[in-house]
Parts: C-alpha cells; structure tokens; sequence
C-alpha cells in the first residue's frame, strides 16, 4: 500500500500554522519528500524524521517548494553527526535556476541533477517526470509502487500533455492557484479548479485533490466549480486538516 500525507498545500506563502508544498510518501519499503517548502519540516517531524527518508524530490526550484531544504540539510547534519543516519540525504532536483541550485548544495545532501528521461527508484516505487509550463524548469511527478499511482502536477498552466500523464491514476493532486477574486498571483504558469478538474476528469482519475490554494481563495467557489466538472466529488488539500495539528493521511486503495 502506498499512502500519503499532504503536509503543506499553500502557494507561495503560508498562512498562520500552516506550510506551503509538500507531500510526504509512504511505501512498505520506504518514504520519499516531494518538495519541502516553507513550514513542512514543522510537519514532516509530527510523522517521521529525516533519517528515515529515502530520498527527497524538488518538482522546481521556487521557495514554497524548497524553502526549508536549507533546514532539512541542518536536520541531517545532526542526523549523520550522531550516527541515526550513514548516508548523505539525496536530493533530486532541476537545476535551474542555477544560483538556487548553487544555494542548496550542502556538505549533509547529495544533490543529483533531475533527469525527466531517466526514471527513479526510491522506496521501491518507479518515479516518473513529465516537464510542465511553469515559469522556471518545473516538473509533475508519477509515483507507481505496485498497482498503485500517484501523479501530483507540480505547478503548471493547463497543458493537454498532463492528461495522458495522469491516465487512471489513482490519486491526482494538482494545483489550482487562480481564483476568481483572488489577489494571490497573476495567474502566469498556473490553472484555476476549472482547468484543474478539465484535466482529471479527461484523465479518468478515481480520486482528485487541488493543492497550491491562494490564501485568499474562495474556496467554496473553486470546489463548487471543480466538482461541475469533474463530475464527482473531489476535494481541496485543505479538506484534510483535522482538529490534530498535523495533516490527516490519504491512503490509496
């Protein structure tokens, strides 16, 4: 079984108690990091520690997706300092921008270049790259650990080629950053829950959740809409915020 905790689902910046993206997964041989942004090592503590990560994946190099590398790298210094873990922590990355990509170098990571041409194996599952539309080198990401997989789309306008990508996933997280009344971004290298649910519902996905909400979204709105066209219930990242201060787990099945 593969099972994943969505540990930050703000774009940009998050709100109080909160985390910009981050998606902690879980095999039964390991656990992979995808993206690690600004408040998710905060969450990542509440369910494992760095030591026990298999690797850590960077969809693009923008601050809500790797803002607390830098943390995370401090965190295994202790880790290797004190023995819990043997080996440098890997980190798969684009690398561009190239003066991020010179910042996050570390004496704690080994940083290995992202291929889309090559696929991983981390935690025993093959991990997939599709190159999106973004406003940097940024990519979606297919994890398929048995007969199970994830897609999570990363940051991306509306593009026809993240349909066949997601075919029949079992989970498709996928961005939905514009709002209608939104004041969050301008919109460039984004989709709305329109286009979102457009996607999932040609890609006959079971299970749909957007991520990378504005803090100023109308997010009745946006589930409203998402819902019309996906023609089934789907839901918002935020639907998965319990009364715990951690993010509640989503489980594939």
């Amino acid at each position: 079984m593969m099972k994943i905790d969505i540990l930050g689902y703000w774009g940009g910046f998050p709100t109080r108690g909160g985390a910009t993206a981050g998606i902690l997964i879980t095999t039964d041989e390991g656990k992979i990091l995808l993206d690690c942004g600004s408040g998710v090592m905060s969450k990542l503590y509440l369910k494992t520690k760095v030591e026990n990560l298999s690797g850590v994946i960077l969809s693009h190099l923008h601050y809500d997706h790797m803002g607390d590398i830098g943390v995370l790298q401090y965190a295994m210094a202790g880790a290797l300092r004190t023995g819990r873990a043997k080996e440098k922590m890997k980190i798969f990355a684009p690398t561009e921008p190239k003066e991020i990509w010179n910042q996050i170098q570390s004496g704690q990571s080994e940083n290995v270049p992202l291929n889309p041409l090559k696929p991983l194996r981390l935690a025993g599952a093959e991990i997939e790259f599709l190159s999106v539309n973004h406003t940097i080198p940024c990519y979606a990401v297919k994890i398929t650990y048995k007969d199970e997989v994830f897609v999570y789309s990363a940051d991306t306008e509306y593009i026809e080629s993240l349909i066949d990508f997601a075919k029949d996933a079992d989970l498709f997280v996928c961005e939905a950053t514009i709002c209608e009344g939104s004041s969050h971004t301008v919109g460039t290298g984004h989709m709305d829950a329109i286009e979102a649910a457009t996607i999932a519902k040609k890609a006959n996905v079971k299970k749909l959740v957007l991520t990378h909400l504005p803090s100023d979204g109308d997010f009745a709105l946006m589930r409203r809409q998402a819902t019309e066209v996906f023609g089934k219930k789907m839901y918002l990242a935020s639907d998965y915020v319990q009364s715990s201060p951690c993010m509640a787990e989503t489980v594939i099945r």
